[in-house]
């Protein structure tokens, strides 16, 4: 919920977003979803690209139901949204169930415990809830245990008011992984014996596995912001993030000679050395190190040495020196290189790299269209 601004002029590096991007990634999954309400999950700053600038966009294009984690994140949403559907994913807080009513927040129970302590909260008036069925990801969710126990006896559900039965895909960005029709099937049984209100099933790649994985209301999250929610095909989604980090400095390097911490690089040659004001305080990781490059008006440069907290150095011998100056501005993302190609490079996901971006950037939105 990141509301503070850097100027250009003390940022080192500039994070784009673009909300037009954004907007048409969210009609783009709801298309696909066809039947199903398409939610937006905005958890986590709304996955670092700030939900104050996401959350209004996605409900002017027609998002009226948000998902969050914590219900910290739902009481901000609350403030932008004032007419928004709330959902906490992360469940019931003990001592904390004034919260969701006074903010008009619907916890994702997962738990005998948190049904019974939302059940008694509400015993004077029913106030709405999810009820969340572990079929997999032995995360959160009731698991198979206490479902049965539901089953047996239908009294611990007596006179609550149930929107949402949901659970969570473990595997779907795996298009072929068996463990996604197990779910499937887990979640069905289970939809037995909880028939009350709607269901919720797919994320961002369970919405591209069909309808029977989808539930009558979706939650991308990832694919909203760009990524492939769809590792087995091209993906279909838009840009939304471009970072780019400023040069500070270009330096003559020697055969012979070592790059940044413990030596780990050696010139071969006569090298240009160009550092920038990026690092992995900036989310720009460390694993990164001996993969990646940067890109200067469409040429790559390479990563040399260690990435450090703050500075990355690159190889700019074959670029010209008129070409390659302090101020001039690197891409480490956008139109040459994705979120997902960075992730691969990370050895992570995308989700880490969209995350941990930081606060140090000047964040410059676009938004023309929507």
């Amino acid at each position: 919920m990141r509301v503070k601004q850097v100027s250009k002029i003390q940022a080192g590096a500039i994070a784009t977003i673009n909300l037009d991007a954004l907007a048409e990634n969210y009609l783009l999954l709801k298309r696909n979803a066809e039947k199903a309400e398409t939610a937006g999950v905005v958890k986590a700053d709304a996955y670092g690209m700030g939900i104050n600038r996401v959350a209004p966009v996605l409900w002017d294009c027609g998002c009226k139901v948000f998902f969050t984690a914590h219900v910290s994140e739902g009481v901000f949403l609350r403030k932008l949204l004032p007419s928004a559907e709330i959902h906490i994913l992360n469940g019931l807080l003990p001592g904390g169930a004034e919260l969701y009513q006074d903010y008009n927040l619907i916890p994702v129970l997962g738990s005998l415990d948190e049904i019974a302590r939302w059940r008694a909260f509400c015993a004077a008036k029913p106030l709405p809830c999810d009820i969340h069925v572990d079929t997999g990801m032995r995360r959160l969710g009731l698991p198979p245990d206490e479902l049965q126990i539901l089953a047996k006896d239908k009294k611990h559900l007596a006179g609550m008011d149930i929107r949402l039965v949901l659970s969570h895909f473990a595997s779907a960005d795996e298009e072929k992984n068996a463990q996604n029709k197990e779910q499937r099937i887990a979640f069905e049984s289970a939809r037995h014996i909880l028939p009350m209100g709607k269901t919720s099933f797919a994320n961002s790649a369970g919405i591209f596995l069909g309808k029977h994985y989808r539930g009558d209301v979706v939650r991308p999250g990832i694919a909203l912001y760009g990524c492939n929610p769809t590792p087995w095909l091209q993906n279909p989604m838009l840009q939304v993030l471009s970072l780019h980090a400023r040069v500070l400095q270009v330096r003559n390097a020697s055969a012979g000679e070592t790059v940044s911490y413990g030596g780990t690089y050696t010139v071969e040659k006569p090298t240009r050395i160009a550092t920038v004001s990026l690092g992995y305080a900036d989310g720009y990781l460390r694993s990164i190190t001996g993969s990646g490059h940067g890109y200067l008006d469409g040429q790559p440069l390479t990563i040399i040495g260690r990435i450090t907290m703050d500075l990355i150095m690159l190889d700019a011998t074959n670029i010209k020196p008129e070409d390659c100056r302090p101020g001039d501005w690197v891409e480490f993302i956008g139109s040459n290189i994705s979120v997902d190609s960075v992730a691969a490079r990370a050895r992570t996901i995308s989700h880490e790299i969209l995350t941990n971006l930081g606060s140090r950037y000047h964040r410059r939105y676009i938004r023309k269209k929507f």
